[in-house]
């Protein structure tokens, strides 16, 4: 595996290091800003997690602001300003030199060293990737491409007809014309890069709030590995809400130290606070719209969990086991609809050891953080109910939306359980250190087998490379599409292959996607387009006046994904074979003009 990790740096090293340069520099931007606020509050450690966390929003406004004013130079000059201006900003933040604990500079020495390690891990999903996974991928493409044209009125167009958040379209372009490399390259190496950083960012709640960096690196590894998602997102070419989840640690975050700083911060730090708390909610909401609902969620749930500690405790049990019953209820509900059960095959099925642990740790975290571990109860309970709640005319074209989708709530459900494994782990070491039985393990011995429980599952289950479910492109596709580009005028209108998409609780049907490659033809190569239901009968008369119908001159048959069947040698006056590869096939469609 180290092999194919290493080829991709020495192929893509443009890429690598730029993002990396880039992540370095506004981690350092963030990190300084929250320093000037909070000075020596807040250790080593949580300024480089919180830094993390924010890294996107910095980038993701410069992004806009280079876009704006329509910046452009050559990648060496550009490699060579992030360099220099990462020196200046690192100086500046060893000037400051913050009081801290003893080993917070070796946890934050650590928590480095695990993102680089982990961007080198998730670097082999790049090495057996051809082009970014399932149809969403091709949309993206699309939108970074028209943006990098300077293409206004095309942008315009979209905003209008596709239901796709800019904000990670703008960073990806951003970091495309600053580089100088290639679209496909770059969306694939940024979506594991903000992979490896997740992870890192859910430190900052668990070590300051439990004050201990043993919880806050078992929920570390709990995120990053304890489970499947949110890695199989990029698998589902859910590359914007995978971004917006990186910064929602960070608005969180902010939330949680505005609530226990109001009173002892200046009027004027608070106001920075602020400013930054609402530019934060507001990029959020730009990279992707739902990460709102998810901000929303988090607030009320906060706001009632403080509610909560205020009732006596007879009625904090009565509350506390109506929430677990409605959980229990919700999770009925979504076993008996076939398209919503595989919200947690995640945590049941393929995190049947995982998930049962945080369980366990979860009772402990009850008994020390109560609030925090109502609060995070409370928003799985709101994740769980927002799939049936429905949001009627919100959004243009999409009349039965509900709150959240299917594959949102999936990928974001590992969050509020990891921070109930930290917080868990960090109640377990309290009631250790109390207890004068001595065949119990040390609390640091117990933490290192909980960590190494998880990272020992992660290498017997944990897969890096593309889901196979997901890969619509094979090498043949590329080619093809290539050969299409040399050989094909630009008027053709080539029919691909389309399958239904459905992920609401509904069950109702949302339109037609991308069936395999096919839906990678109009963004690589400017040619149109017509999807078609990919279980066609194309040797029928039927099929063949619709075909007339809308004028289709050519047909695409893939080599992966829910391609059409090759019914079209059956009929040899009404198609003719233009390319024929292994797995893959063009036609050229006669039988209109007979």
């Amino acid at each position: 595996m180290m092999q194919t990790i290493f080829s991709v740096i020495a192929d893509q090293w443009r890429v690598v290091l730029g993002i990396l340069l880039l992540i370095i520099l506004c981690q350092v931007i963030i990190g300084s800003v929250l320093r000037i606020i909070f000075g020596n509050q807040l250790t080593p450690s949580e300024y480089l997690s919180l830094g993390m966390s924010g890294w996107i929003l910095s980038a993701s406004l410069l992004s806009l602001l280079c876009f704006f004013l329509g910046f452009e130079s050559s990648a060496p000059f550009n490699l060579f300003l992030l360099i220099g201006l990462i020196i200046i900003l690192i100086f500046y933040r060893l000037r400051l030199k913050p009081d801290s604990e003893p080993d917070s500079k070796s946890t934050a020495f650590f928590l480095l060293l695990f993102f680089l390690v982990s961007s080198l891990l998730r670097l082999a999903f790049v090495s057996k990737a051809i082009l970014p996974a399932y149809f969403d991928s091709a949309q993206h493409y699309l939108l970074i491409k028209i943006i990098l044209g300077d293409n206004t009125a095309g942008l315009l167009t979209s905003l209008t007809t596709s239901y796709y958040h800019l904000g990670y379209h703008f960073l990806t372009a951003f970091m495309v014309s600053t580089l100088q490399t290639e679209i496909t390259r770059t969306m694939l190496i940024l979506g594991q890069m903000v992979l490896a950083i997740i992870p890192i960012s859910t430190f900052f709640l668990i070590k300051h709030k439990t004050r201990s960096n043993m919880a806050g690196i078992f929920a570390v590894s709990l995120s990053a590995f304890g489970w499947y998602m949110p890695a199989h997102a990029v698998d589902w070419g859910k590359y914007p809400a995978l971004t917006s989840l990186g910064l929602l640690p960070f608005v969180v975050s902010l939330a949680y130290l505005l609530s226990q700083n109001k009173n002892t911060l200046s009027p004027q730090k608070q106001r920075a606070l602020y400013l930054l708390l609402g530019v934060g909610i507001l990029v959020s909401g730009f990279i992707h719209s739902r990460s709102l609902v998810i901000i929303g969620i988090a607030f009320i749930a906060w706001i009632i969990a403080t509610w909560w500690q205020k009732l006596s405790q007879v009625q904090q049990v009565f509350l506390f086991s109506v929430i677990l019953v409605g959980i229990a209820l919700e999770i009925i509900a979504i076993q008996k609809q076939e398209i919503l059960t595989l919200v947690f095959d995640p945590y049941i099925n393929k995190g049947i050891l995982i998930t049962p642990l945080v369980l366990f740790l979860a009772v402990f975290a009850q008994r020390h953080y109560p609030q925090f571990t109502f609060t995070c109860i409370l928003a799985v309970c709101f994740l769980l109910g927002s799939l049936f709640i429905p949001v009627l005319g919100l959004v243009p074209g999409y009349a039965k939306l509900t709150l959240l989708d299917r594959p949102f709530v999936e990928m974001i459900l590992f969050l509020p359980l990891s921070l109930l494994g930290g917080l868990g782990l960090a109640g377990l070491e309290k009631d250790i250190q109390h207890t004068k039985i001595r065949f119990i393990p040390g609390y640091g011995l117990i933490s290192l087998i909980a960590c190494g429980f998880v990272l020992i599952n992660a290498f017997a289950t944990y897969d890096l490379y593309p889901s196979e479910c997901c890969v619509i492109a094979g090498p043949d596709d590329i080619a093809a599409i290539t050969w299409m580009d040399d050989h094909l005028s630009m008027d053709v209108r080539i029919a691909v292959s389309a399958t239904e998409l459905k992920v609401l609780a509904s069950d109702s049907f949302e339109g037609y996607v991308g069936g395999d490659a096919g839906i990678w033809i109009t963004p690589l190569i400017n040619r149109v387009t017509i999807p078609l239901r990919y279980d066609l009968s194309f040797d029928e008369q039927s099929t063949l006046d619709e075909l007339c119908q809308m004028r289709i001159s050519h047909i695409y048959i893939g080599e992966t994904g829910q391609t059409f069947y090759d019914s079209l040698h059956a009929q040899p006056a009404w198609y003719k074979i233009l390319l024929s590869m292994p797995e893959v096939k063009v036609y050229q469609v006669l039988g209109c003009n007979s």
